[in-house]
C-alpha cells in the first residue's frame, strides 16, 4: 500500500553527532581507497534485472556505488556485523544520487533472513529514479517495513508482514547531499531526513538482529512503480554507461 502526502523539508544538511546517551556501533567515512573488507561484504546475487557484484569506487572520502548498463551490473554492500534493536537503533547515512535515468533504485536498508523459517525482516529507505524524474518541486521517498515476510506466500500491504508508503517531500533534491536515518524502535519505526521526522509506522515491525545494507540496481517489470522499459542494457562493453550513487558516511547508533 502506498500513501502519498506532502511534507516540507529544510534545504540545508544538518551535521550533528550522536545524541546524548547514544552509542556508536559502526561508523565508516570511507577515507581509504578501497572498501573496508573487515566491515563490509559485497553482494554478488541477482536482484531484479541486475547482477550485483560491482565494488564501490572509494576515493576522496566517498564510496560511489555503481550501476553499469552493460550486462546490468549493480552494487550492494552489507555490514558484516548484525545489530539488535534493543531499546532503539538508528541507521544513518549521508548520500546523494547523480541525476539518474528512470528505472533505477537506490537504498539504505536493513535485511535479515531466517533460513530455518524461510522468512525475512527488513526496513527500507528507497529512492526510485522513475518517480523522482516524474516529480517537480521536490522528490518522493519510499519507506517500507517487513516482518516475517515469506516469498513463497507474499502478503503485500497487510500491515502484518509488509507495509509501504511513499512521501513526497517539498523542496527535497535527492541529487544533493542529505542525511537519511532509519530509527528502529520497539513497535515503531521512524524515518528522518536532515534531522526532520518525515515518516512513521507501527505496522509490520521487524524484530530480528540485522546487518545494514546499501544497494543500487534496476528492478524487474513486476515492480511497476520503479521499472522503466526505456532503460535498456548496452549491447557491448564499449557502449556501457556507468551511473553513481554516492555515500559519504554510514553510522549505526544504539539508543539508551
Amino acid at each position: 500500500m502506498k500513501i502519498q502526502f506532502l511534507i516540507p523539508v529544510i534545504a540545508s544538511v544538518l551535521e550533528t553527532g550522536p545524541a546524548r546517551g547514544q552509542t556508536v556501533l559502526l561508523h565508516d567515512d570511507f577515507n581509504g581507497t578501497t572498501l573496508n573488507a573487515a566491515t563490509w561484504g559485497l553482494g554478488t546475487w541477482q536482484l531484479g534485472r541486475t547482477q550485483l557484484g560491482n565494488s564501490p569506487v572509494v576515493a576522496n572520502g566517498v564510496a560511489r556505488l555503481t550501476f553499469d548498463t552493460y550486462r546490468f551490473r549493480g552494487t550492494e554492500i552489507w555490514s558484516k556485523a548484525n545489530f539488535a534493536r534493543g531499546n532503539g537503533l538508528e541507521v544513518a547515512a549521508r548520500v546523494k544520487l547523480n541525476n539518474l535515468p528512470s528505472g533505477l533504485v537506490t537504498s539504505l536498508f536493513t535485511y535479515a533472513y531466517d533460513s530455518a523459517a524461510s522468512v525475512s525482516d527488513e526496513l527500507d529507505i528507497e529512492i526510485l529514479s522513475k518517480q523522482v524524474n516524474l516529480s517537480t518541486g521536490g522528490d518522493p521517498v519510499l519507506f517500507t517495513t517487513w516482518n516475517d515476510w515469506s516469498e513463497a506466500a507474499p502478503t503485500y500491504g497487510d500491515g502484518v508482514h509488509h507495509w509501504s508508503f511513499s512521501v513526497f517531500l517539498a523542496g527535497l533534491d535527492v541529487n544533493a547531499w542529505h542525511t537519511y536515518v532509519i530509527r528502529w524502535l520497539p513497535g515503531r519505526t521512524e524515518w528522518l531526513i536532515d534531522g526532520v521526522l518525515v515518516g512513521s509506522s507501527d505496522k509490520a515491525q521487524p524484530d530480528a538482529p540485522t546487518p545494514v545494507r546499501l544497494n543500487f540496481w534496476a528492478p524487474a517489470s513486476t515492480w511497476t512503480d520503479a521499472y522503466d522499459a526505456n532503460l535498456k542494457p548496452a549491447k557491448k562493453a564499449s557502449a556501457n554507461v556507468r551511473y553513481y550513487y554516492d555515500v559519504d558516511w554510514v553510522e549505526v547508533r544504539q539508543l539508551p
